[in-house]
């Protein structure tokens, strides 16, 4: 059974690291072992890359008794005895993390089994914004926490297990070595394990004159080498694919997912996704995927984001839930004032719920109950809506939805709507083809409600982009031609952003891009981030008083959720923003976009693709039998699934919308990832309709 490695990590640098890991390869070479060693970057030495390796590095190789290149062992190696990002900076070098990985996958391939140590403990940084911890996570090894048995020891262990757990990291167990003389109280491991939930592997005493055999000895009597080798193997990949399969098992017999045909499901291969960092997702069984939709068009800043982490982590450990009816919280007042400050303007009220679903209810029931209020003797029942819509799968979400596929079964449930078409320019739905169509199309807002007048409570929209209908794009005007028709007719608008809002298409909110104010506006998906399922739908000031009253009037809005305003949601949220402001978020998003429909210009060459459509980060495929004319391809021959699916086979996770591919890349992917997405996303499309 192959065997993977280790990181050997420490509470603090001068705990012995080098000597667990020393002796450790010592072992496993004496056990028949193929084992092979890595310092990957060691401060405080003569000699720089490529030289030959000596102290840390050297002695590695020495136990280990491997003869590989000493570039590939240590590939950096700096002279002061400091940091590596902060030796690089005083001798002028940048650190390169490319180079080190080259080493380590090089070595990789040759040895069985991998031990790599790390300069002192997790949070040392190897740059500015990458830690000992990302490198290890990046390797996809374990760590083994070195820790020293004296006073402060308990603290230290537990600190560093923490700190590993946090940052997301598989802890293979903790070490303790007494590397100086001294006497010293044994440390209490079951405390340590009841606190962390991690397996203390034992006690290496002191070693009064280290030398191999020595080392293999104390490192032999002191840690409980069994079940290290026990807890290794459970990571092997055989291990991982077997759990894998297992965990598959499990969901066909037990779950029912979303928009999927379970019979089709249950007999197919499934993926079981056992973590994420940056734009990156692993299964359980190690392989890995660019996530090209945003984990379904919410991940912000990547997956395992530290400064996103640390913020839930802060509020968990002061509160995670407390109701929002007759209390408030800090988290959700701050949030609150931030949505305000940097929404379109007149909006200035926020209710918070869970998710778009629920955001677009309490629009709904707002804009209805406000007519009651307004106009007493009134009969505003109505929501003018586009063809194509989606707003979200409860009962009124669904009554304003424009998709027969997802909505029409459940017609008998649903309120009356009006619909006009969608500004589908590819496929014109006035039967014409010229650059005025979609505007045109907008003239059937303002014609739809003066035959319902007096009817319409509010139209609803998602501006800019009809995201599950295909990525469809609104032609310019459109939007503020449908705000100006709502304001002719004393119409509430509804903006629908829980898609495109936050940066999605270029600017903070869709609705910017014209300087439309909405009435109502709904916020979900990216608003924490892609961390939790949380919602905000933003009013204003005149739909606000409007339910003012005295209590015996009853003009309360009667509507609210269990986690309304949950403060890790709101948490979240908070550092969301902050972080957006802070890097630039929105800006770097439309260069990126930019930077995305150049690449996705070759897809668009390719004879089976009819249109591509983009605003900002989100762009829409629409593949056709015959491009000359704009055929579809048959609903029964799921080309748009089958090209997602030779997307996985390559390294890609899209989700097809029938024939539209969807592209939809978190703003935190770089340009290079950006660029692999769209080429895969072409050799995909090749693959399937020219094979």
């Amino acid at each position: 059974m192959s065997v993977p490695g280790f990181f050997v990590t420490g509470s603090d640098t001068g705990v012995g690291k080098t000597m667990i890991a020393g002796g450790l390869a010592a072992l496993l070479r004496k056990a028949g072992r193929d084992v092979g060693v890595m310092k990957p970057m060691e401060t405080g030495v003569k000699t720089s890359r490529g030289k030959q390796p000596y102290d840390d590095a050297s002695f590695l190789m020495k136990m280990a008794a491997v003869k590989d290149p000493p570039s590939l062992v240590r590939p950096i190696g700096l002279k002061a005895p400091l940091s590596p990002h902060h030796a690089a900076l005083q001798e002028g070098i940048p650190i390169e993390i490319g180079v080190v990985m080259e080493a380590y996958e090089t070595l990789r391939a040759r040895h069985e089994t991998m031990i790599v140590e790390g300069a002192g403990g997790l949070m040392v940084p190897i740059t500015e914004n990458f830690y000992m911890a990302d490198l290890a996570r990046m390797m996809g090894l374990p760590v083994l926490i070195v820790v020293h048995p004296f006073l402060g020891s308990i603290n230290h262990a537990i600190i560093s297990a923490m700190a590993a757990q946090a940052e997301g990291l598989d802890v293979l167990g903790i070490v303790f070595n007494a590397w100086k003389k001294g006497k010293y109280p044994a440390p209490d491991f079951q405390l340590i394990e009841r606190k962390t939930g991690e397996a203390v592997l034992g006690l290496v005493g002191c070693i009064p004159r280290p030398d191999k055999r020595s080392i293999q000895k104390a490192v032999w009597e002191g840690l409980d080498i069994e079940r290290l080798l026990a807890r290794l193997e459970r990571r092997t990949p055989q291990v991982r694919a077997a759990m894998a399969a297992e965990l598959a098992e499990k969901d066909k017999k037990y779950t029912w997912h979303p928009f999927t045909q379970m019979k089709e499901w249950m007999k197919d291969d499934i993926t079981i996704i056992g973590s994420g960092k940056g734009v990156t997702l692993r299964g359980v069984d190690g392989a890995e995927w660019l996530d090209g939709h945003s984990s379904y068009w919410c991940n912000v800043h990547g997956h395992g984001d530290r400064d996103m982490n640390r913020a839930v982590i802060r509020q968990l450990g002061m509160i995670s839930h407390s109701t929002f009816l007759g209390l408030s919280n800090e988290p959700a007042a701050r949030l609150a004032e931030k949505l305000v400050e940097i929404s379109p303007s007149g909006l200035e009220r926020v209710f918070y719920s869970d998710n778009g679903s629920t955001a677009v209810e309490v629009a709904l029931k707002m804009s209805c109950q406000y007519w009651r209020h307004v106009e007493p003797k009134g009969a505003r029942n109505k929501f003018l809506s586009l063809g194509g819509a989606y707003h979200g799968d409860t009962v009124g979400a669904v009554s304003v939805g424009g998709i027969d596929l997802y909505h029409a079964v459940f017609r008998s449930l649903l309120f009356d709507s009006v619909f006009v078409p969608s500004p589908y320019c590819y496929r014109c739905p006035l039967g014409q083809s010229h650059p005025e169509c979609g505007l045109a199309c907008a003239d059937l807002v303002d014609k739809a409600l003066e035959e319902n007048q007096g009817e319409v409570a509010a139209m609803i929209i998602e501006p800019i982009v009809q995201c599950p209908a295909g990525m469809i794009t609104a032609p310019p005007g459109y939007l503020r031609r449908a705000r100006e028709a709502c304001d002719r007719h004393g119409v509430l608008l509804i903006a629908d952003e829980v898609a495109v809002g936050f940066g999605r298409t270029g600017r903070m909110f869709a609705c910017e891009h014209e300087d439309v104010s909405p009435d109502i506006m709904t916020l979900s998906k990216s608003i924490s981030g892609g961390l939790f399922p949380f919602a905000a739908t933003l009013t204003s000031g005149k739909l606000f008083n409007a339910f003012l009253g005295d209590y015996e009037e009853k003009k309360t809005f009667f509507h609210g959720h269990t986690y309304t305003a949950n403060q890790l949601g709101c948490a979240a949220a908070l550092e969301n923003l902050r972080l957006m402001e802070e890097r630039g978020t929105v800006e770097q998003g439309l260069v990126k976009g930019n930077a995305m429909g150049r690449s996705l210009e070759s897809v668009a060459s390719l004879p089976h693709v009819g249109d591509v459509r983009r605003r900002g980060l989100i762009a829409g495929v629409e593949l056709v039998r015959d491009k000359s004319t704009g055929e579809e391809y048959p609903w029964e021959e799921r080309v748009g699934a089958r090209c997602a699916a030779e997307a996985k086979t390559r390294g890609l996770i899209i989700r097809p919308l029938g024939n539209t591919l969807a592209l939809f890349p978190a703003p935190a992917s770089t340009l290079e990832e950006i660029s692999r997405m769209t080429r895969i996303m072409g050799d995909s499309i090749r693959e399937v309709t020219e094979r």
